[in-house]
């Protein structure tokens, strides 16, 4: 049956929009010129057809629909198109390069092939190909097709497509690969990778016992780089170290960029260990941008091993000059692990440049001495701070403070160095006591840190601020100290601090933890016209104390609660219902006892009382005015209970206004009870 003819028509083309650009090319490769030359078509007559074939295959497999018809194109078509879109001059200089191929002989050709085709000049090598195969009538051979595996290294020219074109029409036509065309198939794959036709090309040197060359080898990992195994690439690296191959200096270069790219840091460095210990020159002959990019890598991963290495073989003898940032980073890997040496050296190189130096560089450094367990040299910082007229606050010295939390020795231990420092006519920052105090109090010893704030004048001149009262009150707050706390509140007024936010919360944690109410909406009433807010949970356990003590003002607070920023919907729904409930139980209290205005239900309970007492007892006889004594004696009694009850509901009758009010969602401010007498609100408040 004769095959269905082609219709080349508009569906086509709509279809295969690649079409048209195919069909103005040469329809063979190497293998239909080598056919058009032959002096016996008979022998390639079969071959083209097969060609064909194989290139509508290659068309629709996957990575390969940049594939050109058969192993290079018709080349003057393709290169009028792209001379066309360059400018005059380059069209002039490239046909003038093709005259002088004109002019070589064919050796002088085959040479020249070789060599452009090493460095990429796949243009170069299709002209050459072109009067090889139609001018000097050579019939395509192994040669050619290795120049033209060789040309695909072209990173414009060549895809992997194209390449594994290349192979099909070489074993279409029945020539064989020889060693150095696997090695240029390998090398063009290591530049566009395809691990199918690299695992072939690998495979057919192995049925032939041909080992691959350590170039091959390089290849071979620079190709799996490029597809991201890195395993893989990894494993064949060893492997070749482990069998003494040399491996290319290129190789290392490639292998850590490319780690570096895809944020493999650690494995960058394993390479760069790998060739240190086959180097035995230090710096292992990398690049110096690549020497810079690792040590920015190496402070920013904080890895303090890789950034000491870099930087006394390359930064201190003066071959690299890092950037600030990476100096701080650098800065920041030593702090962590104590490296007192590298830390000071980078300073000195800040110092160099003139940089200003601020709080957080100092902080970093004394992170670093007291990671390196040199408390003197920590506290010395603190002073060169103070010195350099920077505010020193106890947000700069945290590292101080942890280091001092570790050990209930320290605190002592540091505060008696600063008594000596101020003895040697240095200047002490307040902060620096601040810190000794509240680590003292993280240990859970505030009889200590009373201590440290009686002889705080003595050793900072500038006296105690809030920030140390605060971490007072901290104290008080933990050992449940109430009285100790009103005092220090005292103190505060007579020196004159102004108390802020924290002040004013601990405060009120104090008094709740020791379960004084009117203490505590006192400091809240006064936080509020202050305009500030407690905190949360703060404000939540004050509402909590009031509802459990039954008063009235937690309407009040839950209601500032629910028009608060931080409050949480659910636990506003929740309070709402404990308060709601609470008062509902009220109510129905009331209603049962003015439902009975005598007080007869109290009687008869008490009479049925009495008569099952007198059923217990053994029957006696009683004197008449006996019974009536007793009687008038349960009367008063009953009487008493009556009046008892009327007065809880008279009570809660007073709490009917504000639990109204906020069931009612009025605006109006519910007015606060009078205080009590025996609450002391007056020596509580700060009057500043």
């Amino acid at each position: 049956m004769p095959p269905r003819p082609f219709v080349n028509d508009a569906l086509w083309r709509c279809l295969c929009p690649r079409w048209a650009q195919i069909s103005g090319r040469s329809r063979t490769g190497l293998i239909g010129a080598a056919k058009r030359i032959s002096t016996r078509p008979s022998i390639h007559s079969e071959p083209a057809k097969q060609s064909s074939r194989t290139y509508n295959n290659a068309a629709t497999a996957p990575n390969t629909s940049f594939a050109p018809i058969g192993a290079f194109d018709n080349l003057p078509d393709a290169v009028g198109r792209h001379q066309r879109n360059t400018k005059h001059q380059n069209a002039l200089e490239k046909n003038k390069r093709t005259t002088d191929f004109v002019r070589l002989s064919t050796e002088e050709l085959y040479n020249r092939l070789r060599i452009d085709a090493a460095k990429g000049f796949h243009q170069e090598v299709m002209r050459m190909l072109n009067i090889l195969i139609k001018d000097r009538r050579e019939r395509p051979n192994l040669q050619m097709y290795t120049a033209l595996l060789h040309s695909y290294v072209s990173p414009e020219w060549g895809t992997a497509g194209k390449i594994r074109k290349a192979l099909e029409d070489m074993a279409v036509a029945g020539i064989e690969l020889d060693a150095r065309a696997c090695e240029c198939a390998l090398e063009a794959l290591a530049v566009h990778p395809d691990s199918f036709v690299r695992t072939d090309v690998l495979e057919y040197m192995r049925d032939r016992w041909w080992s691959p060359t350590s170039t091959a080898q390089s290849f071979v990992i620079a190709g799996l780089l490029r597809e991201r195994c890195f395993e893989q690439a990894l494993e064949r690296l060893e492997s070749m170290l482990k069998e003494g191959t040399r491996i290319e200096p290129w190789l290392w270069d490639k292998a850590i960029w490319m780690l570096l790219e895809f944020g493999e840091v650690e494995e960058a460095f394993y390479v760069l260990s790998l060739k240190r210990n086959i180097s035995s020159n230090v710096d292992v002959s990398l690049s110096g941008s690549l020497w810079t990019q690792l040590l920015d890598v190496a402070g920013k991963r904080h890895i303090p091993e890789a950034a000491s290495m870099i930087w006394y073989t390359h930064v201190v003898p003066g071959y690299l000059k890092p950037t600030t940032g990476t100096c701080l980073n650098i800065l920041s890997a030593a702090s962590r692990v104590g490296d007192v040496k590298l830390a000071t050296d980078v300073f000195r190189v800040l110092a160099e440049r003139n940089t200003v130096l601020n709080n957080h560089h100092y902080e970093t450094l004394i992170q670093c001495y007291l990671a390196a367990n040199d408390l003197p040299a920590a506290l010395s910082v603190v002073l060169i701070m103070q010195d350099s007229n920077l505010k020193v606050r106890e947000d700069e010295l945290h590292p101080l403070f942890a280091y001092l939390s570790k050990d209930k020795e320290r605190p002592m231990n540091a505060f008696m160095q600063l008594q000596d420092l101020e003895r040697e006519g240095r200047k002490i920052p307040t902060a620096a006591v601040n810190i000794c105090i509240a680590a003292s109090i993280k240990l859970g010893d505030l009889t200590e840190a009373i201590e440290f704030y009686k002889a705080l004048k003595s050793v900072a001149k500038a006296g105690p601020t809030t920030a140390t009262f605060n971490e007072l009150f901290r104290g008080c707050y933990r050992t449940g100290r109430k009285e100790l706390a009103m005092y220090l509140a005292n103190e505060m007024v007579e020196l004159d601090l102004r108390p802020d936010r924290l002040t004013y919360d601990r405060l009120i944690l104090t008094c709740i933890h020791a379960g004084d109410l009117d203490d505590a909406i006192s400091y809240f009433e006064e936080m509020r016209t202050e305009g500030l807010v407690p905190r949360r949970k703060t404000h939540e356990n004050l509402v909590e104390l009031a509802f459990k003590a039954k008063d009235g003002r937690c309407v009040a607070l839950l209601k500032w609660y629910k028009q608060a920023e931080y409050r949480v919907e659910a636990r506003v729904a929740t309070l709402e219902r404990l308060i709601m409930k609470h008062f509902e139980e009220g109510e129905e209290r009331k209603k049962d006892v003015t439902g009975d205005e005598n007080g007869q239900d109290a009687l008869d309970a008490l009479q049925g009382e009495r008569g099952e007492k007198g059923d217990q007892a053994p029957n006696k006889e009683k004197n008449p005015q006996d019974v009536l004594e007793a009687s008038q004696k349960e009367m008063g009694s009953a009487e008493r209970g009556t009046e008892a009850m009327t007065e809880a509901v008279q009570r809660e009758e007073a709490l009917e206004e504000p639990i109204h009010a906020f069931l009612e969602d009025s605006e109006t401010q519910p007015q606060s009870q009078t205080q009590s007498p025996n609450s002391a609100v007056d020596y509580t408040k700060f009057h500043v």
